[in-house]
């Protein structure tokens, strides 16, 4: 499926694929494409509303959510205390702004790889508490096995079983390389753009929409399906 790279890390932008009409064959290449790239744009599909809805109920239970307007948004993930985050998101620009108001993206995996290897080991051990739930610090994407980073939302965040001083500590150095430059993307909305991303492998924030511009993006969130496990779970198995 032909496509453009957004970034060295992960994202592809595909133009003019008829989505009403995608057969189940052209569904799959396009999974696989999302699979391997984490993110996809998807740019003058021809979908309107309910279109959408339909294009987005191919992967899975939708949860019905209100548009996204103008608001900020820190980092983070969908769902990230719950015990199946949810598996992945979508976004349809009804209205894009005139300026600013863009959502930035930042890939997981990738962030894991820039993590020096010593570190990493010990990550691979550790989880967070989010809520009433915890998940690996490292987790293994179930259906791909690639292995990732998983940090959730920053706010109110802990590792467990580990000093709270060295809780945060970890945790700021986990956020640096997660939200770094290199792992990171910003879109900037055109109309009609539809965004998909692997909720369990990419984190997104919103940058607000300035006075007399308009921002309306309708969304789309699909349920989670997976218990999030770690590599060392899968290797001592």
């Amino acid at each position: 499926m032909l496509h453009e790279p957004l970034s060295p890390a992960f994202g592809a932008l595909l133009e003019g694929i008829p989505l009403a009409g995608l057969d189940a064959a052209g569904f799959r290449q396009l999974y696989a494409l999302w699979q391997r790239q984490h993110l996809l744009v998807l740019r003058g599909h021809g979908l309107d509303r309910p279109g959408f809805e339909a294009f987005a109920a191919r992967f899975g239970q939708v949860d019905p959510l209100p548009d996204l307007g103008a608001a900020e948004s820190s980092w983070g993930v969908e769902l990230a205390w719950a015990e199946r985050p949810a598996f992945a998101c979508l976004l349809h620009a009804c209205k894009a702004p005139e300026s600013g108001g863009a959502t930035w993206f930042a890939c997981l995996p990738a962030a894991l790889r820039l993590i020096a290897p010593d570190l990493v080991a010990r990550l691979r051990w550790l989880a967070i508490q989010h809520g009433p739930h915890a998940h690996p610090m490292v987790i293994m994407q179930p259906e791909t096995g690639e292995h990732s980073l998983f940090l959730g939302t920053r706010r109110d965040a802990r590792i467990m079983e580990v000093p709270q001083a060295e809780s945060e500590r970890l945790l700021n150095i986990a956020w640096s390389y997660g939200t770094a430059d290199a792992v990171s993307l910003c879109h900037r909305w055109q109309p009609g753009d539809i965004v998909l991303w692997n909720n369990l492998t990419v984190m997104h924030r919103h940058d607000a929409v300035p006075a007399g511009s308009v921002r309306k993006l309708q969304r789309a969130r699909i349920q989670g399906r997976y218990t999030l496990a770690a590599p060392i779970e899968t290797e001592a198995a």
